[in-house]
């Protein structure tokens, strides 16, 4: 028997053409590795855009290169160990980015628990630019860390490039949405992630045709690449040339914002005290010990809680939604202003802060951007510190003696039904006595702080009749007197109703140093706006000691001294004889009314708008049978069959029976039988019209018509009686 030669041993070293093809082939693939590398790091960046500062596109880049490092160093591992390690390196890699941007104000684990369970709606609610903290950077960093996993064990482990864009697509597309309109369009951003996934294609243009568990498959004849390099080099220069070129030009064209996640999250709710905080005043002012919190401040300054732009009559409100903020307000100058503060008994939501806030640390605040003011979504407790550094708004005085009133918000100058006579009154007299808004303005401050008189007992109320009580009653009955909430809330709704742009603000002079901030010191005073100027606070409260006058007195005063009408025009003297004949017209008083207004009467109105609805049914009637007397007389006898069978599927829909578009005759007629009405020999004549339109003649064409014309009368009574009525 003849011995079989054994197989001849494996080369131990490759030749030369397939070390160099292995070479080529490990070089492709660390290309595509770096590239979507690169898009995963850019996708994860482009969020970085609404953040402050740095800190988070160094994180998401970080967390691209690590999650793809991992998966690229277990390539060639079994399939399981790759998401497993994967997981570990995103668990730490989390925890270091919580540890990373923690204040340290409370213990590890809390912030862990509260970042994980709390980053998805404290990244859609924070105020932009948004401060990096342990819950706001966990979403991106687990996005991009996730994206870049994926795309690895698509791209490398599977040699599935185009599949391996997906997730840093998807990531890219992610931070579009949650950058929203805050942000100027990243040209930048979109032709570079263009190019990457473009140069990560090309290189795997003309790969092996498989991969094996370790690298690719060398053996055979080497394929050609010159064909596929030259595309792969064209298509991406194309690419880039139509991203570089046409991408500024149909961003022009894009007139639409993008939409904002941030407007379907509800903001955080208020208490009671903080929707309508003037009602503090009056307890304020019955116990002015009590103290509130503690301020070391840098300078005198007024601390607002609240600005109140809107008034429904009862009630004074502010206007916009708090947003939640990191440490950092955006839209304010630059700080010249600090004050430390410690609260004791203040309660409620609301923060002191100097206008316009620039930065809060050691509490978790959000901001209304219209009005500036701060809120703290756990409510102030006893003990709770922060340190809140401000920009000071300063006005000009001289500036704003001379500007105009600004009238850009109606908010700020609406008035609501049922003023008091008495505010009229007011608003008349210093119409009278001042002519610019900056002198009416004070004049008004004047007349309120001359004539009323400050008084804590008074009860708290701000409402129209309680207003109206306040500046009107007489002194023995308690009217005229009352605390800086009727001060304030009367002065805003007669400015408003001299023309002046109002609102009212709730606050504490706080004075340089530290102190303690009592009751006392907590007020509510007007602010009007002038154009250039800004909001100008103003006191219409009396000075101490000083003995109110009568307002009766002055008001009095100015009736009596403004002319009559006939006076002011230079009549007066004798009284003109109305039956004076010189004065008679050709017509009465009446008839010229009736002349002047020559309008017609509201009911021609009515009685043409149900002429118009009485007439719809005739014109859908109307349009019926024009509808079907084209169908039924033009055209070929094949149009005139198919215009029958198409009237006889519209009566047949009128009568509940629908005919999908795809059914062909024999269908559509098994379809119409439960109707119980007659279409004769119609589907046949279908048929023949759609597949030998030259055969149906025109005694065919008169039949289908005369089934058409008689199938709406079999079919009536099962047609419902509003559709009867209207069609």
């Amino acid at each position: 028997m003849n011995e079989t030669l054994p197989p001849p041993l494996i080369e131990r070293t490759p030749p030369a053409p397939r070390r160099a093809r292995r070479a080529r082939y490990r070089l492709r693939v660390a290309t595509v590795a770096v590239c979507l590398t690169l898009m995963c790091a850019l996708a994860g960046a482009v969020a970085g855009r609404i953040y402050h500062g740095q800190l988070l596109a160094l994180l998401v880049v970080g967390a691209a290169f690590a999650a793809f490092a991992i998966g690229f160093a277990l390539r060639n591992r079994p399939a399981f160990l790759a998401p497993s390690a994967s997981a570990t390196g995103l668990a730490a890699y989390l925890l270091g980015a919580i540890v990373l941007t923690s204040d340290g104000a409370d213990p590890l684990g809390t912030e862990i628990v509260d970042a994980l369970v709390n980053a998805v709606p404290r990244t859609l609610t924070a105020l932009i630019p948004v401060e990096p903290a342990p819950d706001t950077v966990v979403v991106p960093v687990f996005l991009s860390w996730l994206a870049a996993t994926l795309a690895c064990e698509f791209a490398i482990r599977y040699g599935r490039t185009l599949l391996g864009c997906l997730p840093p697509t998807l990531l890219y597309a992610a931070g579009l949405y949650l950058v929203g309109p805050n942000a100027a369009p990243g040209t930048l951003y979109a032709v570079a992630f263009c190019v990457l996934a473009a140069a990560a294609l090309a290189v795997t243009a003309a790969p092996p045709e498989r991969r094996p568990d370790r690298d690719a498959q060398v053996d055979g004849p080497a394929p050609s690449r010159t064909p596929a390099l030259i595309g792969a080099v064209v298509t991406t220069t194309v690419l880039v040339a139509a991203v570089a070129v046409l991408g500024p030009a149909v961003a022009r064209l894009v007139t639409t914002s993008p939409g904002d996640p941030r407007e379907f999250v509800e903001p955080p709710q208020l208490t009671d005290i903080d929707l309508n905080p003037l009602v503090r005043i009056a307890e304020w002012a019955k116990y002015p010990d009590q103290e509130l919190f503690i301020a070391d401040t840098s300078a005198d300054a007024w601390m607002r809680l609240a600005v109140l732009t809107e008034y429904d009559g009862t009630t004074w409100q502010a206007t916009g939604d708090f947003r939640t903020a990191g440490t950092v307000i955006p839209g304010a100058g630059e700080a010249d202003y600090s004050a430390d503060v410690e609260i004791i008994e203040l309660g409620g939501k609301l923060v002191p802060a100097a206008a316009d806030p620039a930065t809060v640390t050691d509490l978790p605040i959000a901001v209304n951007l219209y009005t500036r003011c701060l809120l703290t979504p756990d409510g102030l407790a006893t003990g709770s510190k922060f340190h809140v550094d401000s920009a000071l708004v300063h006005t000009d005085p001289a500036a704003a003696e001379t500007a105009r009133a600004d009238l850009s918000d109606a908010a700020t100058v609406a008035v609501p039904m049922g003023t008091p006579e008495i505010m009229a009154t007011i608003a008349d007299y210093i119409n009278t006595e001042y002519d610019t808004p900056y002198a009416k303005a004070q004049g008004l401050a004047d007349f309120l702080g001359q004539h009323y008189a400050f008084d804590p007992e008074a009860p708290s109320g701000h409402d129209l009749p309680a207003l109206g009580f306040f500046l009107a009653s007489p002194v023995d009955a308690g009217g005229q007197r009352g605390t800086s909430e009727h001060f304030a809330a009367a002065y805003a709704v007669i400015a408003r109703l001299i023309g002046l742009p109002s609102r009212v603000v709730v606050g504490f002079d706080v004075p340089e140093g530290a102190s303690t901030v009592t009751a006392a010191q907590g007020l509510a005073w007007p602010e009007i706006a002038f154009d250039g100027v800004g909001w100008v606070r103003f006191d219409p409260m009396p000075a101490a000691g000083a003995v109110p006058v009568p307002p009766e007195d002055t008001l009095e005063q100015m009736e009596e001294e403004t002319p009559s009408p006939e006076e002011a025009s230079g009549g007066g003297g004798e009284a003109e004889d109305f039956n004076d004949e010189a004065l008679e017209q050709d017509g009465d008083f009446n008839d010229e009314a009736g002349q002047e207004d020559s309008g017609l009467p509201v009911w021609v109105w009515y009685a043409a708008a149900a002429l118009l609805l009485a007439c719809v049914p005739l014109a859908l009637k109307a349009r019926r049978a024009l509808r079907r007397r084209r169908r039924l007389s033009r055209g070929s006898p094949a149009e005139r069959v198919a215009g029958a069978w198409a009237e006889v599927l519209s009566e047949a829909a009128r009568a509940g029976v629908k005919v999908p578009g795809h059914a062909n005759a024999e269908e559509a007629a098994a379809r119409l039988a439960v109707l119980a009405a007659d279409i004769g020999v119609l589907p046949r004549l279908v048929n023949a019209a759609a597949f030998a339109p030259g055969a149906v003649a025109e005694e065919d064409a008169r039949a289908a018509a005369q089934v058409a014309e008689a199938y709406p009368r079999s079919v009536r009574h099962q047609v419902k009686r509003w559709k009867r009525f209207l069609t």
